[in-house]
């Protein structure tokens, strides 16, 4: 799993439990990057999911490299 350097920008200014949430999320997503959504049914490998109350996390699975990246990550609390 890595984070993108615009999702890692974007991590500044989080509340501490909003960062707990996307911390727990992503954690899940390192075991099962499956259950997510996947908005665009032309490219699977572009997937979102929830986290915490408000968040969004959008990331790509590479399968081949059996790496998550994570690119936007998005707080509307």
């Amino acid at each position: 799993m890595e984070f993108h350097a615009a999702a890692l920008a974007q991590l500044q200014g989080l509340p501490p439990s909003a960062f707990d949430a996307m911390v727990e999320r992503v954690t899940e997503l390192v075991r099962a990057p499956w259950e997510a959504q996947i908005p665009n049914q032309d490219d699977a490998a572009f997937r979102q999911c929830i986290f915490g109350d408000v968040g969004l996390l959008s990331f790509y699975v590479d399968d081949g490299r059996e790496l998550i990246r994570i690119f936007d990550v998005t707080w509307a609390g």
